[in-house]
């Protein structure tokens, strides 16, 4: 990319593709903001290093969202069954299990209506995940569920880019 000043007007032209160029900006390339998306059930909920075929987040990758919507209705045998939503390793180790959402956000009454739709602010949204990939791990605070449906969608940016 090359830069021209016209001399009687003093504006700045370029020629070229123009993709973010340091101090003069520019648009990224749509690769930048990478999103995931995961649609799973109330009995096959998202847990890491239980197959290796999980999705990673990559290492040092910064959260810039999490959310999470209610395609079908959650329901339990108690009324006290909320979900933390976090990222553990591959091998199963915590990064933050309940860093995208939290279970004061998503309580049972929350989850109990399809439709409802939740934007996370756990501790990692807005942060990096730290020097490990990260797999999704939907965690109830009781074993009882006997219905539910949900995406959780998270947008997020990789280190480098």
């Amino acid at each position: 990319m090359t830069f021209e000043t016209d001399a009687k007007r003093g504006v700045l032209n370029h020629y070229g593709v123009r993709t973010t160029n340091q101090k003069f900006g520019g648009i990224t390339c749509p690769e930048l903001v990478k999103t995931a998306v995961w649609v799973f059930n109330y009995n096959d909920l998202p847990d890491a290093a239980t197959d290796n075929l999980g999705l990673s987040i990559p290492a040092y990758s910064k959260i810039l969202s999490a959310r999470f919507e209610v395609l079908t209705a959650f329901t339990s045998t108690s009324t006290t069954t909320d979900l933390d939503v976090g990222l553990q390793t591959s091998a199963g180790v915590e990064i933050d299990n309940d860093g995208l959402l939290t279970a004061a956000v998503l309580t049972q009454t929350a989850i109990a209506t399809r439709g409802n739709f939740y934007t996370g602010a756990g501790a990692l949204v807005g942060a990096s995940i730290g020097a490990n990939a990260g797999e999704l791990v939907v965690t109830p605070t009781a074993n009882d569920l006997l219905t539910g449906k949900a995406r959780v969608i998270v947008e997020y940016i990789t280190e480098g880019v």
